[in-house]
């Protein structure tokens, strides 16, 4: 039986750096990209985020969201 694939929408995260909290990084994160957003908008509009942010950014995050049924 073949494998099917359900794209839902994904999800942007910016890893923030305030240090370690509980041994973990803050994270903000934007739900309800669609999923076949062009990687280069996505990250421009992470670019632009970070602009309003007062603090450094460590990593941008795309979250894809795919069901897998047979």
């Amino acid at each position: 039986m073949a494998v099917v694939e359900i794209k839902n929408p994904s999800s942007l995260k910016i890893r923030l750096d305030l240090g370690m909290v509980d041994g973990k990084t803050r994270t903000k994160s934007y739900a309800s990209l669609k999923h076949n957003t062009p990687l280069q908008d996505v990250y421009d509009v992470a670019e632009a985020i970070m602009g309003l942010q007062e603090h450094g950014v460590l990593d941008i995050i795309k979250v894809d969201n795919t069901i897998l049924c047979a």
